[in-house]
Formats: C-alpha cells, structure tokens, sequence
C-alpha cells in the first residue's frame, strides 16, 4: 500500500473518531455527571441511614457521610429535603472517587446479606475511618501524576486494602502471581514517561477522547507485567479509575500508538457504563443476544460495549498507521486491525436491532447510545477499504476468516435454538429443528446451516485465530485480541 494511500485513510480514521457518539457535547457529559452525583448521593444516603440504625455504628456512618456533600450532619436521614447539586471535577468529586465507592459497596452489601436483621460487627467492618483515610490517601496523594492531572498509583498498593484487593481480583483474575513483578521507582518512572508520551498522542489524533479521558479518570493504577501483553481493565465498582499492566517488552519497545489504542478502548467502557448507570431508565437485563465474542447469550448493553469500545479502538490504530514508517510493521498492523474488526461484522447488525427494540422512554434518556450502530459501521467500512488495498492472498484469506466468523455465529445460534432459546439476530432466517430435536435447519446470513446438536456448547480460546497468510501481527497484539 503506498504511503498517499496510507495518509489518506488515516485521516479518514481520524475524522471518523470527531463523531464519536459519546462525545457528543461537554454540556451531555457533565449533564451525566450530575446524574450519577444525584442517584449516587441518594443511594449512599440510604445506606448510611440503615447503618447509623445499627448499635455502634452511628458514629461510623456520620464519619463516613462527611466525605459527601449534603449528607453529612445527618444529610443521610433528609434525602427528600436536599437542594439539587452540580457534579464537579472528576478529581474533586466524591461520588466518582474508586475508593469511597468501594468502601460504600462493601457497606450496602454488608446490610442487604442479612437484610432481615444486619450485623452490626459485619457492618462496623466497613465503617473503619483510619483505613478508609488510609486508601483514600493513595488516591488523593498518587505516586506519580501526569501532566494532565491524572494520578499514578500502584497495583500493588491497592491490592494492599482489605477492601480493594476484591475489586482488583474482579478486575485481573490472574493478579497477583509471578507475572506481576513489584514496581520499583525506576519502573514507576518508566511507565511515567511511557503514558505521558501516550496521552500526548492521544491529544494530537483524538482530541476529543483525550478530552473525555482526563474529564473521566483521575487515577490510573499502574504496574508491570512478565509476559508481552498488556492487560487494561476497568469496573463500574471502580468509577473514574482503571487498572493498567504494561507489559516490560512494551515498555522497553515504546509502542505508545498500542498502549493509546487500548486505553481508548477501555475508556470507552468506563464512558458507556458511565452514561448507563447514570440513566434513570435501564437498558432492558435479558439474555437474548449471541456474542461472536463470547459462548453465552449476552445482554443488551454488553452487545453495545463489544459494538463501542472496539471501533473505537480500531480507527484509532488507523490513524496511527501514517507513521509507521517501517513498512512490515505497517503491514503486520494493518492486519492486526483487519483480524480484530472481523468479528464486528455480525454483532454491529445485532447491536442495531437491540436499540430498534428499545422503549422510547429510555432512548429519551440515552440518546447517545443510539447513533453507536451507525458510527462503529463507518468504522467498519473503513476497515473494508484498508481490507481492499491488501495483496489478493492476504484479502482472501481475511475474507475466508469472514466467512468463518458468520458460519460460527450461525452455529452457536444452533446451538442456543435447540436448547429452547430465542436469540435475536437480524441475520438469522427460517429455521426448522428436526423430529429427534437434535438437528436444526437454518438460514443465516443467506447461507443454509445444518446443525446438530453438541454435547457441550463451548468455544476455545483460540476462537477468532488466523490463518498464517493473515496473522503478520506481534503475538502481543493477538493476545490482547
């Protein structure tokens, strides 16, 4: 592919990620903001009334209550009486601090576990005000913080809290084990330089997201990996933080357009699950979606997070290309985006069909999430013409990989009918199960499947791998896939 072709669709790639549906106006985020102040502040109020109920622990709960606005003073017990409130800065607001939400989560979960009569020694577990003050200090006063105000902690300080370490384990499983080295200083210092390096990158091709990224995060908890992936992940239960792993081999490499790629991807999680947990209305809980990514029938909103964050991730390594200026790294790139948009081909159509379904109530209330389908398919088109520009083994093989992709999803649709349940996939046709209930006929996609039923419906975590004549991607950058 020639270097003017190479420009061409990277600027492209770049226009496409100022419409990013998200991103929208700055007035919606901090409209969303206040949202979530407003639902959490009575939530937490609620749950600090029960606890000051309990023999012990009123004193507790009213120490707890200072660190929010409105619900100190016995705020907790006038929530219907509080004035309205305007969320602030991610940095400065309690109701978006990781640390205050954990400590608030295990303190509900304490008193709705024994909801009939509470524990007041369970509860008073988490009403400790020195080791509240203790975690909370990390976060407020980080071992590092980058020029855009975002601080550096350390994984291993925050596995340190009794209350954290739960949260951390949800988050990376395999954490902690050998492939978790303590991070030292000079290690510190590295992954420093390395995300400032990243975040300028970031604020050159994504304005936008860079904005939302230092809008939506104030803590970035921080370590170092053995082995050559690096693991991003963030939670709902961690609000305005997430939890990065570099990968030493990637550090030493200083491949920031990888690193900035994956930490839009997973900012992208937390902004979604931001905007929908701040809705007063819900996305509807049923499992009725089939995931090219995952075995189970998936949810609504985990159909829109694969549709979002992906994409997202996706232009943005698109927009790097243009400076590769190796051409097999270049190439080995270009197919690592290709490989990695294949999967959204089904799931894009899915993620369309589950808003077409929604009430007018809740698209009122999360009108963003809407314009996700159309965007992620802009992006996706893209990705075809980088497909088209690819030499005729490498496109066919990828086609092939395309053609095996929709064939597994009509498989595990298959599968998922013959058990009685009721998929929605726009592309999926008649279908007919046999006399014996083991065998099912069905139309996917124009294609007729002839399915029988499997002894254990499972996929392997090699699903989605490719051919040789398509896999030029560092083994890295397939894991991460």
């Amino acid at each position: 592919m020639s270097a003017t072709r190479i420009q061409q669709l990277a600027d492209e790639a770049r226009h496409l990620l100022k419409g990013n549906p998200l991103m929208a106006s700055t007035v919606s985020l901090q409209r969303v903001a206040t949202r979530n102040l407003l639902k959490r502040r009575f939530q937490y109020g609620r749950t600090l009334a029960a606890a000051s109920k309990l023999a012990d622990c009123s004193a507790g709960a009213e120490a707890l209550s200072g660190y929010f606005p409105g619900l100190a003073d016995g705020g907790y017990a006038r929530l219907l009486e509080l004035p309205p409130a305007v969320a602030g800065p991610v940095s400065a607001d309690p109701y978006r601090s990781s640390v205050l939400a954990a400590w608030m989560g295990g303190l509900t979960r304490s008193l709705e576990w024994q909801a009939s009569r509470p524990d007041a020694q369970i509860v008073s577990r988490y009403l400790q005000s020195d080791l509240i003050t203790s975690d909370l200090e990390l976060e407020r006063q980080p071992a590092r913080r980058l020029s855009c105000g975002i601080g550096l902690v350390r994984i291993e300080s925050l596995a340190q809290s009794r209350v954290m370490q739960a949260l951390v384990r949800q988050c990376m499983p395999d954490y902690p084990g050998s492939g978790f080295p303590i991070t030292g200083d000079a290690e510190l210092d590295r992954i420093a330089d390395h995300l400032e390096k990243t975040f300028a990158l970031i604020a050159e091709l994504d304005i936008c997201g860079y904005q939302r990224l230092i809008a939506g995060l104030h803590t970035l908890h921080v370590g170092v990996r053995r082995d050559r992936s690096s693991s991003f992940s963030s939670s709902n239960a961690l609000p305005g933080s997430a939890i990065i792993a570099l990968s030493r081999e990637g550090l030493r490499d200083g491949d920031h357009a990888a690193t900035a790629a994956q930490l839009l991807h997973e900012m992208g999680h937390i902004l979604l699950g931001f905007y929908i947990t701040s809705a007063a209305a819900s996305l509807p809980g049923e499992f009725q979606y089939v995931s090219p990514y995952r075995k189970d029938l998936q949810t609504l909103e985990s159909i829109l997070h694969t549709a979002y964050t992906i994409p997202w991730e996706c232009a943005f390594r698109m927009a790097c290309l243009s400076a590769e200026v190796d051409p097999e790294r270049c190439a080995r790139k270009t197919a690592f985006i290709i490989a990695y948009a294949t999967r959204q081909i089904p799931l894009i159509d899915i993620a369309r069909k589950g808003i077409e379904r929604l009430g007018g109530d809740v698209l009122l209330d999360l009108p963003d999430i809407a314009a996700i389908p159309s965007w992620s398919s802009r992006i996706l088109f893209l990705v075809d013409r980088l497909l088209a520009e690819e030499p005729v083994a490498r496109r066919q093989a990828h086609l092939a990989e395309r053609q095996r992709v929709l064939d597994r999803q009509a498989w595990d649709i298959g599968q998922m009918l013959l058990r009685g349940k009721e998929p929605i996939d726009p592309r999926m046709g008649q279908r007919e199960i046999d006399d014996s209930g083991e065998n099912i006929c069905l139309w996917y996609d124009g294609r007729f499947h002839v399915i029988p039923k499997a002894a254990e419906h499972a996929m392997g975590k090699d699903y989605g791998c490719n051919s040789e004549t398509i896999r030029g991607t560092a083994p890295s950058e397939m894991e991460a896939m």
